[in-house]
């Protein structure tokens, strides 16, 4: 039954295109198209040039690429078909649910911690310890970001409560809103803006280590290079720390404040699907216009790497 229910939610999204849901599917699909793209570029890069900090951004693009394909292959087909939650497979919708909601919701603000983090010990702690040893610390921090994001999937169902998507409001929320709502909505909403500012504490710490430098034994041409390129990784990691903070200000007190059905829609559904598309673009941009993630496979005898946003000439 959920194999064939899954197989015709497959073909309707094909046609959801077309249909009064087409923004959703069309930005998922944006999302899609951008998360790939940062994935293959690091997958197919030359594995010499690869750190700590690369495989960072592989898991960050994960989660992203997983929540922007709900869309167009979950969310829209059942907007589509006009599903209520009782018609839907409750163990798929739970599952679904709490994977993409909850689970990569929390793994994406998790890892964006771990890339702060990364970048913070490369520069107050540079050269202190091995490149394979950083990579063993970052595979631990990694999995550490998969058990901490397994926890509110987890932990609530000691409780009896779970996670479901439902069409007709076309948002995740809790199955039973009465007994588990508030309290899930106020974890979501406090856990968010807690994760969101410790990112951007470690980006502050870093921001006043690279304006406090001295960089002595260059030219003020390339002085002014570098701190025009440290400014532009610090308003890539705020964009990035705040995004899921805008996406819940929006749903939890812009998308209300006007009585109209479209105003809802744009500040609630179609603000989460942008957020990650958006994010997805944001890497693209800051990191690929940076190199990080665009390697050349050929080296010369030149060759330059990234260490945690921190370029070294070899």
């Amino acid at each position: 039954m959920i194999l064939s229910f899954v197989i015709t939610l497959f073909i309707v999204s094909l046609f959801s295109f077309y249909q009064r849901n087409h923004s959703n599917f069309q930005v998922g699909l944006i999302g899609v198209f951008f998360n790939s793209i940062l994935i293959l570029k690091l997958m197919t890069a030359n594995k010499k040039l690869m750190n700590s900090f690369h495989m960072l951004c592989f898991f960050k693009a994960i989660p992203n690429l997983i929540i922007s394909a709900s869309f167009p292959f979950w969310i829209c087909p059942l907007t589509f078909l006009d599903y209520k939650v009782d018609s839907i497979p409750r163990s798929l919708n739970v599952f679904v649910a709490e994977f993409v909601g909850l689970f990569c919701y929390y793994l994406a603000p998790l890892i964006l911690i771990c890339i702060s983090l990364n970048r913070f010990a490369a520069l107050y702690f540079p050269f202190s310890k091995s490149s394979s040893y950083q990579f063993r610390y970052t595979k631990l921090l990694t999995f550490g970001c998969f058990v901490l994001a397994s926890g509110p999937v987890w932990i609530p169902k000691f409780f009896d409560c779970y996670f479901i998507y439902d069409p007709e409001l076309g948002i995740f929320m809790s199955e039973n809103v009465e007994k588990c709502g508030r309290i899930m909505d106020s974890f979501v909403v406090y856990s968010i803006f807690i994760l969101a500012f410790t990112s951007n504490g470690f980006n502050l710490m870093i921001c006043a280590k690279l304006v406090k430098d001295k960089m002595t034994g260059i030219s003020e041409d390339q002085k002014l290079k570098r701190r025009k390129k440290w400014q532009s990784m610090y308003i890539q990691s705020v964009i990035q720390d705040f995004l899921p903070v805008i996406d819940l200000l929006n749903f939890n007190i812009i998308s209300g404040s006007v009585d109209s059905p479209l105003w809802y829609f744009i500040f609630s559904t179609f603000s989460f699907v942008f957020i990650y598309a958006l994010d997805g673009a944001v890497i693209i941009y800051f990191y690929s216009n940076s190199r990080v993630c665009c390697f050349h496979k050929s080296s010369q005898k030149k060759t330059s790497t990234f260490i945690s946003g921190v370029q070294s000439t070899a």
